[in-house]
């Protein structure tokens, strides 16, 4: 992927200019978007206007202006969660913190409408991007309101959320390589289902691997706890009672030591590899090789070794066992 590495200085030179000159706090808070090495997910768009068969330097707005749009959703997840020690919302307070976040995504539209396309193909983005912004804004809605309770209430809230976003930042950037309406809906499945891959990990990590307040410690319903309350087991009527009786956030390392019994972690593990393998099947139309191969190199990498070890389990012993 020697073609991708110099596109990214390109990219944090579009951040870096964006900002304006009287405001260098501003500057300061989307200080990490300047850093080297850049963000993994500025890729995303790269690879996809590539893998469409277009140039990726068309598309370094769009990836700057998406990088944007992450931060800004980034700093408004962690004002409303407020479970990690020194983040912007401590720093500065929930006031400024908001008006940041609030700034830092009006930057998305900007970028784009600096960028060197036909205006029709900027329009195109542009709506694509405010689109994105209102199906995660109502997925976040359902998320504070508490209303996945279920299964399928939890797709469609990690669809709306998680699996729109990186929908849009493959989306937009396969807009910006081509006019041919079935390689940018295939871009786009691909980030639905890269979307899925990364929440279904973060909802493990979250209860196994925290980097503050665990969501059992939250009281939050996801897919790991989901799968405990719909799987047949000898300890599914205690689960359900803790659960019914909002007794989540104060038997949390007793509902741990149940979703391991139950080999949770194995379970998620499948359902990702399964959202990467409808991901792969997407893009498999998508022309230009390399950049297909940025893209499969993205969603592969986050496995690690895990195929191997889930090499001799078949999904049924997984969900049926």
């Amino acid at each position: 992927m020697h073609w991708l590495k110099p596109l990214y200085p390109e990219v944090r030179k579009i951040l870096s200019d964006s900002v304006p000159d009287y405001w260098p706090e501003l500057r300061n808070v989307l200080g990490k978007l300047f850093e080297e090495p850049i963000i993994p997910e500025a890729m995303l768009p790269l690879a996809s206007c590539k893998a469409v068969n277009g140039n990726p330097k068309d598309a370094v707005h769009v990836s700057a202006a998406l990088l944007a749009m992450g931060m800004s959703v980034r700093i408004f997840d962690d004002l409303f969660d407020q479970d990690k020690s020194g983040e912007l919302w401590e720093q500065v307070g929930p006031e400024r913190t908001w008006n940041y976040a609030a700034v830092i995504h009006n930057l998305s539209f900007g970028i784009i409408n600096r960028a060197p396309l036909h205006y029709d193909i900027r329009q195109k983005i542009n709506q694509c991007i405010i689109d994105s912004f209102f199906c995660l804004a109502a997925g976040q809605d359902r998320d504070i309101s508490g209303v996945t309770k279920t299964i399928e209430e939890y797709w469609q809230t990690i669809e709306m959320k998680s699996g729109n976003i990186y929908a849009t930042a493959c989306e937009a950037g396969a807009i910006a390589g081509t006019e041919n309406d079935e390689l940018i809906h295939a871009c786009g499945v691909f980030g639905h289902h890269l979307g899925l891959t990364i929440q279904i990990f973060n909802d493990m990590e979250s209860i196994w691997l925290p980097r503050g307040i665990t969501d059992l410690k939250k009281g939050k319903i996801t897919l790991p706890l989901l799968y405990g309350l719909t799987k047949d087991h000898s300890e599914k009527d205690e689960l359900k009672s803790l659960v019914s009786s909002n007794q989540i956030a104060s038997h949390s390392e007793r509902i741990k030591e149940i979703l391991d019994n139950i080999d949770t972690k194995t379970f998620l593990v499948w359902a990702a590899l399964k959202e990467r393998e409808q991901a792969l099947e997407a893009i498999s139309i998508c022309p230009d090789s390399e950049g297909r191969k940025a893209l499969e190199s993205f969603i592969t990498g986050m496995f690690g070794d895990i195929d191997s070890l889930l090499s001799k389990t078949e999904a049924g012993e997984i969900v049926g066992a």
